[in-house]
């Protein structure tokens, strides 16, 4: 099974789950949100090895891994579709950690590698 089948999989299973109720209890709505967490997971685990082909790429083309106009159209392209609940704020947050984190990566992947070297993913 491809990673994107698994994402799909896992989204799908989430899907088939009706909403707990009131009723239901914590656990319920713990259960639900474990499920939601692996999918995140999953879902920043892909952007990860995309960002780490891209580094190689970068590093191939000599471009340099920080380029900020990219970055600030990875974070306008996410605060137009929020929806909330989280307010703009939190969501360029959680982004810029998730960007951070990414080119964190593509630097110890890439800073020291010769150009010819396979990506790692």
């Amino acid at each position: 099974m491809s990673r994107i089948d698994r994402i799909i999989t896992l989204l799908r299973e989430l899907e088939s789950l009706p909403d707990p109720t009131p009723e239901a209890g914590i656990e319920a709505w713990r259960e639900r949100i474990d499920r939601i967490d692996r999918i995140v997971l999953e879902l920043l685990n892909e952007r990860s090895r995309s960002a780490n082909a891209i580094g190689h790429v970068k590093q191939q083309l000599g471009l340099p891994i920080y380029v900020p106009e990219r970055e600030h159209q990875v974070l306008d392209g996410m605060l137009q579709h929020n929806q909330g609940p989280l307010d703009n704020a939190a969501v360029r947050r959680l982004f810029e950690r998730i960007i951070d984190e990414t080119r964190s990566l593509e630097r110890r992947r890439y800073q020291n590698r010769s150009s010819d070297e396979d990506p790692v993913t």
